[in-house]
């Protein structure tokens, strides 16, 4: 099968710049005990961060396993029986194993487990073969899994282990792998769940992926129609809701709601034949993009890296008669508050340090 003109090739993510200079750790610090004693139990004491070096600690950006919309933590993809999930992960998965653009948006290249746990084998092979003709090797599937409290994270572990590259999992779907309730409160059950997927997100630099229900019932906000407590919808890092106008119509809505990304509503249409869901039309928000990240790259170039002062940023930024006035402490400000952005759109990583007393910052490209 021809992929589409839209799936064009992309670079993997390079890991962030190791050159030995970075600031220690912000939850290291020496002046606190490495345990206390409380009623002669042993507990390891908080690990605390000022604001201070909070602010000045040199952290990696967050990665993104779909540029600008599905970044590195635990995220719910939730519709309605047989609305498309399926689709829609199978989908995402091929285009993350292969490192192809989805929707006009980088996706670097990595492993992707797929726990089709609804399938059977022939039917899984069946919807693939629609999908696809030649496959990725990058992509694995498994139709059997342990639930969460019986050694699904260490499955997982494993499976990423033996796969350093892993960047996706997708677990299709989440309810073949929760436990009967060990609380009467549904909250509890709910949260105590997401909370022990988190370690594999913790532990490991990919996106996890879980597909479930919505319920029948109507409600204005989507959010509250995953099936589940608010505990769910609480302990993970976004939402994707896949609606469609009507059960027999091929057109739908893909709603996103994340923590470390904007808003974002996608109409979508699902093409019988090619078995995939093509993008009719992004609904853009009123946010505005903040200019000086378009000046940024502009100002970087053909470069590779540039170090400076905020000062010195700020009068380059004048001389480019930027659309908006800076000076050294708002530009600063609003490269921090806008960091994760100027990396995804543009591959510039801010990093900030400071060297005999002297604040700096350092614009690294990391793609193109």
């Amino acid at each position: 099968m021809t992929m589409p003109e839209q799936e064009k090739t992309t670079a993997p993510m390079p890991p962030a710049p190791t050159d030995g200079k970075q600031l220690p750790h912000p939850m290291t610090n020496p002046s606190i005990p490495p345990a206390i004693t409380e009623n002669k139990k042993k507990i390891e004491a908080l690990q605390t961060v000022d604001g201070q070096a909070l602010l000045l600690a040199d952290l990696p950006p967050i990665r993104f396993t779909v540029e600008g919309l599905l970044p590195q933590g635990l995220f719910i993809l939730a519709g309605s029986p047989k609305v498309g999930k399926s689709w829609l992960s199978l989908m995402l998965s091929q285009h993350v194993a292969a490192g192809t653009v989805l929707w006009g948006r980088d996706v670097p290249q990595g492993t992707v487990l797929y726990l089709a746990l609804e399938d059977s084998l022939v039917r899984l092979q069946t919807r693939y073969r629609r999908y696809s003709e030649d496959g990725t090797p990058a992509l694995h599937f498994a139709i059997r899994a342990r639930t969460i409290r019986d050694g699904l994270v260490a499955q997982i572990g494993h499976f990423i282990t033996r796969h350093p590259d892993t960047r996706l999992v997708i677990i299709d779907t989440m309810q073949h792998v929760r436990d009967a309730a060990t609380d009467k409160n549904c909250y509890v059950n709910d949260y105590n769940d997401m909370n022990m997927l988190r370690q594999i997100t913790s532990a490991h630099d990919i996106t996890l992926l879980l597909v479930t229900h919505t319920r029948k019932q109507d409600d204005a906000d989507p959010l509250n129609r995953i099936s589940g407590s608010t505990g769910l919808v609480g302990a993970v890092d976004g939402v994707f809701i896949l609606e469609k106008e009507e059960r027999t119509s091929n057109k739908g809505r893909l709603t996103i709601a994340n923590r470390d990304t904007d808003g974002h509503v996608f109409l979508l249409e699902f093409g019988g034949a090619s078995c995939r869901w093509e993008l009719v039309e992004e609904k853009i928000s009123d946010h505005r993009e903040e200019p000086l990240l378009a000046f940024l790259a502009s100002f970087l170039g053909g470069k590779k890296e540039w170090m400076g002062t905020a000062t010195e940023l700020c009068k380059a930024a004048e001389e480019h008669h930027t659309a908006a006035a800076y000076t050294p402490a708002t530009i600063a400000k609003t490269l921090r508050a806008n960091d994760q952005k100027l990396f995804s759109k543009y591959g510039i990583e801010a990093r900030h340090s400071v060297r005999d007393n002297v604040k700096t910052i350092r614009l690294t490209k990391t793609q193109g």
